[in-house]
């Protein structure tokens, strides 16, 4: 009798420890699970834009009227808090503006929004956000262009440019995109 008690624990014991594996492999979120990607049209691949958060702070030189920044990768982004904070500024300049662009294949740039009017003195902190248009309730088709982009590609750089300008104009620029 001893030896059937020993046994129905053992069985017990295998039973109840099998019943918690089962309930803890019900019970994971679904982030641990595998799951297929869902087909889209044509049976393509639908990717979903990792989320997170890219900061960067892209070099640029400013000693003429026109300077670029270094490209930042920008896949997966939707919007930038952009900010150019100037240092101490030799000379004037003038009517100054700086432009996002967005690149779909690393060589070619478009425009992303509408330049901005920043300005380029001692001191000075100039701060906007680039939103990524989406359509709220339908899709959104651009149209042909190839000047202009609605959204991010996979590099984005920014171009300083001013009607005046005098020696220098040293900026620290950060960027957050989302």
């Amino acid at each position: 009798m001893n030896h059937w008690m020993q046994e129905r624990r053992g069985l017990i014991a295998t039973g109840l420890i099998g019943f918690l594996l089962l309930a803890a492999y019900c019970l994971l979120p679904t982030a641990y699970s595998l799951k297929a990607t869902p087909a889209g049209p044509s049976g393509m691949n639908v990717q979903q834009r990792p989320v997170g958060v890219i900061t960067d702070t892209p070099a640029v030189s400013i000693t003429t009227a026109a300077a670029t920044s270094s490209a930042t990768p920008t896949t997966s982004a939707r919007e930038a808090q952009v900010q150019w904070t100037f240092g101490t500024v030799s000379g004037t300049y003038s009517n100054c503006t700086v432009q996002a662009k967005t690149s779909y294949d690393g060589a070619n740039y478009l425009t992303l929004g509408s330049a901005v009017p920043v300005t380029a003195t001692t001191g000075a902190v100039n701060a906007w956000t680039i939103i990524e248009e989406l359509g709220a309730n339908s899709v959104t088709t651009s149209a042909v262009s190839s000047t202009a982009a609605l959204g991010f590609g996979q590099l984005t750089e920014y171009t300083f440019s001013c009607s005046s300008y005098g020696t220098a104009a040293p900026v620290a620029v950060s960027v957050i995109y989302r």
